[in-house]
């Protein structure tokens, strides 16, 4: 090495003109890439943490019951990104309802929202029968459907809890309207009736209308699954059980049966023309009352005409609630203006309400009917939202957990809880970021080779 260095020059020869300014130039620029190499490889990384993990669907477990049933006061948004029951268990829900429109594209949802969270879910056993009118149990935790494309040979009731399934022969296969479900939770009463034409309206549902004019009452007891039929009880129009759910009211032209789960009648109450029995929540806590609300259309069929019901369409038709005693005696309340829906009962002197307001908003409202004050709960975001932000967001077959309705507290309303996303979504934004994160790191190796 002594003899290599001994040969070389005493006066090195001169660096070209600006070589120094030339290796500060890329060492810094090599410092700059390195550190955008670091800096997209933590952007792949965040990338992947907040939109890939949260779809992955992991092990959901459903909301633990909160002290008091809460409802939001205002309920989120529409989103193709809700998740199902049946992927992710919600818990209890404090609403079952229909979202969306479709003028342009058949987008439209069947919801629950949670009792105890800001959880949002899917019914996609309803969706699979085409999104039929369905009852949500009174305590929240099951909803039961029929079918309205034709005639069905059973009922599923879903578990919100679990996201399970049960299926509840009828027998045979027979149209279906689903009525009233027994605050208890073991009955629910139903009409059915043959399906014999299936264009009568062309694609408009046929099932709810022909049930409406021909149907006959059903008594179904979830405990055994066993259904009791009550021939005397036709055409089964509206129904609403008593407190005590051991009676029930069924509306028959413009009278009300009282009869009871055995099949029992024992006395009628008249409905004023132009009124029917607000369907499943009519029967007043205290038991003295039963609320009556306008006819959406023309009302129960009467042997020659009407029976069209309109019930679960959009909510658009706002009208009074008025109250019928049920042995005639007694001050009925006062009647309750500008109500689109009645959807249950706080206490003997208190209900919860749907209303519209010019714009078309849906509210859900509690009304006292001594004082006749009233108090905004929640609302719904009906924005354009809706298919693919350019219509309004609609809201139909709307149905609240009456029996919590006694301690329901208001919540504000957080971020909503949508469950894990579809499979193939998180696929596609899988590959995506992985593909970015390739092209990333390719791009960085080429310019290394090239400065090589």
């Amino acid at each position: 090495m002594r003899d290599l260095f001994s040969t070389l020059p005493d006066d090195p020869p001169p660096l070209p003109p600006g070589y120094l300014d030339t290796v500060l130039v890329r060492g810094r620029r090599s410092v700059r890439r390195q550190r955008i190499g670091v800096a997209a490889a933590w952007a792949v990384v965040v990338l992947l943490a907040v939109l890939v993990v949260p779809g992955v669907p992991l092990p959901v477990q459903p909301a633990a019951p909160s002290t008091k049933p809460s409802l939001p006061d205002r309920f989120a948004g529409y989103s193709i990104l809700t998740s199902t029951v049946a992927s992710a268990p919600p818990g209890r829900a404090i609403a079952l309802y229909g979202y969306g429109n479709g003028e342009a594209f058949n987008m439209f949802q069947s919801l629950v929202v949670g009792a105890d969270g800001d959880t949002y879910r899917r019914v996609d056993a309803m969706e699979e029968r085409d999104r039929p009118s369905a009852l949500l149990a009174p305590d929240g935790t099951r909803v039961l459907l029929g079918d309205d494309r034709g005639a069905t040979a059973d009922l599923i009731l879903v578990d919100l809890t679990t996201g399970k399934r049960r299926s509840i022969p009828l027998g045979d296969p027979v149209g279906v309207r689903l009525l009233a479900w027994s605050p208890d939770g073991r009955h629910v009463a139903y009409s059915a009736a043959p399906v014999i034409r299936t264009d009568e309206f062309g694609t408009v549902n046929v099932v709810e209308a022909q049930v409406a004019r021909t149907g006959t009452l059903r008594l179904l007891d979830l405990s055994t699954g066993r259904s009791t039929e009550l021939p005397a009880i036709k055409p089964a129009w509206t129904a609403a059980f008593a407190p005590d759910s051991r009676r029930l009211a069924v509306q028959v032209a413009q009278t009300a049966h009282l009869v009871d789960v055995d099949g029992r009648e024992h006395g009628s109450v008249p409905i004023p023309r132009g009124r029917e029995l607000a369907a499943d929540v009519g029967w007043s806590p205290d038991g003295t009352f039963l609320a009556t609300v306008p006819w959406l259309m023309d009302g129960p069929f009467n042997g020659t005409s009407g029976g069209n019901t309109s019930h679960g369409t959009f909510l658009w038709k706002a009208g009074d609630v008025e109250f019928v005693p049920v042995s005639g005696g007694g001050t009925a309340p006062a009647p309750v203006p500008d109500v689109v829906q009645l959807l249950g009962w706080r206490s003997a002197d208190g209900v919860v309400v749907a209303t519209l307001n010019a714009a078309g908003q849906v509210a859900l409202v509690e009304v006292h009917l001594g004082a006749g004050t009233r108090r905004t709960l929640s609302r719904f975001d009906t924005g354009s939202t809706c298919e693919l932000g350019t219509q309004g967001c609609q809201v139909f077959d709307l149905h609240l957990a009456t029996g919590l309705l006694a301690d329901l507290t208001v919540r504000h309303a957080g971020r909503p809880h949508r469950g894990p996303w579809p499979m193939v979504l998180n696929a596609v934004v899988g590959v995506v970021v992985l593909g970015a994160a390739f092209l990333l790191w390719r791009r960085r190796r080429t310019r290394r080779a090239r400065l090589a």
